[in-house]
């Protein structure tokens, strides 16, 4: 924005006039100093952020030059730095009057207003600054537009900025994240993986890049893409452990657990006091069925990070699997002391309480008080509707009535559960018939709540028939 002159460059003539400043300043007696002495011992003091020194310099040079604009603009610039935007705002409104076009001006306007909070004439700065410049100066602009932008939602506009800079450089790399995670906040994920491989024909060991890619095709699930992505970052960079630690995460997530577990343990090798990692760790080697290796994973996140709360939670999972259920209590209780928000944690709760026929009562008030904050959450609602129905078809639909599922798809797919796992065969069929009309998507999730009615030739071939016709339908 101002002269860039490297102190190596500087003339013999300038040092001395910082070596006469520097007196003055020792003695606090200003002599008149020429204009342009002025401006270079001003952008001296503001480079090295001696801003005592440049206030100093700059009132005194006022004195002389009360109306010298450059001056004013580096007092303004000066005072902005201080932290005094709102006399910095009044000087530079007062050039902005005389000098309506000055880019300087206005660009500074913009930023003040931006660290005011003013984000629309923050935002009408910038648009002014960014129709007057161009080249490397209108991309860093459309970057702050684009950013004030968003702070307000219009992501639609911010892209129109950015693509309007990619014509001055369309190799900027700060232009082109901004640019993808406009497209990803506006749900435009394909152009977002565009931008991205965009850049990277240009730049193909930009390991964030890459990074960046995987994380926008992990959003769309798009998996063997993510893992190319991220087995890119790991090739260019392998100590960038949130490359790895997403490729162990989608690893596991499609159940790939033995190869998640060595990206993992590499995470482990670069970074050992991560209570997240063993955390996943830990829900890694469950998933291999070393439970007491993941016992002791999520031990050790807990004793970096005590509020760990995922973690005690799978303590307590374990400690169930491995039979002792009165410690999966106490563990599954300390994170609902922490977090007695998470239904999921009370569903745990209940999940342990229902195997001891003693707990019912208890496994019920679980159930009912992780219902009462989350009644749309699938799992929850079949293992509490499945575990009133062992105990009774009574109890089962007073459960739906006091916890209002009447009208809630899968408590009646879970109700035909009951019904066919109690004997009652013709209501279970009705059921099903029934909720075939109401929600076929629910329906054909039968077996994956409920796998062993495939036992049961009529809902078998059922559902094999209700495939067809969708796969027909989509032909």
């Amino acid at each position: 924005m101002f002269d860039n002159e490297n102190e190596e460059d500087w003339l013999p003539s300038y040092q001395k006039s910082i070596e006469e400043f520097e007196k003055m300043y020792s003695s606090k007696s200003y002599s008149y100093i020429d204009s342009d002495s002025v401006e270079e011992i001003l952008d001296h003091y503001i480079k090295l952020n001696n801003l005592k020194k440049a206030k100093w310099a700059a009132e005194r040079a006022l004195e002389h030059f009360p109306t010298n604009t450059i001056i004013s603009i580096k007092f303004a610039q000066v005072l902005s730095m201080s932290g005094h935007l709102n006399q910095a705002l009044e000087i530079l409104q007062k050039i902005e009057h005389i000098e309506g076009l000055n880019v300087d001006v206005l660009l500074m306007l913009a930023d003040i207003h931006s660290q005011l909070k003013n984000q629309d004439l923050a935002i009408s700065y910038y648009k002014k600054v960014f129709q007057l410049t161009t080249g490397d100066e209108k991309v860093e602009v459309a970057i702050d537009l684009a950013m004030e932008l968003e702070n307000q939602n219009k992501y639609d506009t911010a892209i129109q900025v950015l693509k309007e800079a990619m014509e001055e450089d369309c190799s900027n790399d700060l232009l082109i994240y901004e640019l993808a995670h406009c497209y990803e906040k506006s749900g435009d994920f394909d152009n977002a993986i565009v931008c991205f491989l965009n850049y990277i024909d240009e730049e193909p060991y930009s390991y964030t890049t890459w990074y960046n890619l995987g994380n926008v095709y992990s959003k769309v699930k798009n998996y063997e893409k993510a893992i190319w992505a991220y087995e890119y970052v790991i090739a260019i960079n392998d100590e960038f452990i949130p490359a790895v630690y997403n490729l162990a995460n989608i690893f596991l997530e499609i159940n790939q657990a033995e190869k998640a577990l060595k990206q993992y343990l590499h995470c482990l090798d670069l970074d050992k006091e991560d209570p997240i990692l063993y955390c996943s760790i830990g829900e890694c080697l469950e998933e291999l069925g070393e439970f007491e290796g993941a016992y002791n994973m999520f031990c050790k996140s807990t004793s970096l990070l005590p509020r760990m709360t995922d973690a005690w939670v799978g303590r307590a999972v374990m400690s169930d699997f491995l039979g002792f259920s009165d410690r999966a209590i106490i563990e599954v209780q300390t994170a609902i002391n922490i977090d007695d928000k998470n239904e999921e944690y009370w569903r745990v709760l209940a999940n342990i309480y229902e195997k001891e026929e003693q707990n019912r009562l208890l496994a019920i008030e679980a159930y009912e008080t992780a219902l009462s904050i989350n009644k749309n959450n699938d799992d929850l609602i079949v293992d509490y509707l499945s575990f009133l129905g062992d105990i009774s078809l009574e109890m089962m639909y007073r459960g739906v009535e006091n916890n209002r599922l009447e009208d809630n798809h899968i408590a009646q797919l879970s109700i035909c559960y009951c019904h066919w796992k109690n004997g009652s065969n013709v209501e279970a069929m009705v059921l099903f018939e029934e909720l075939i009309n109401k929600n076929l998507e629910v329906t054909k999730k039968l077996f994956d709540y409920f796998p062993e009615m495939k036992s049961n030739t009529y809902y078998y071939d059922r559902i094999q028939q209700l495939d067809e016709n969708y796969n027909d339908e989509k032909l």
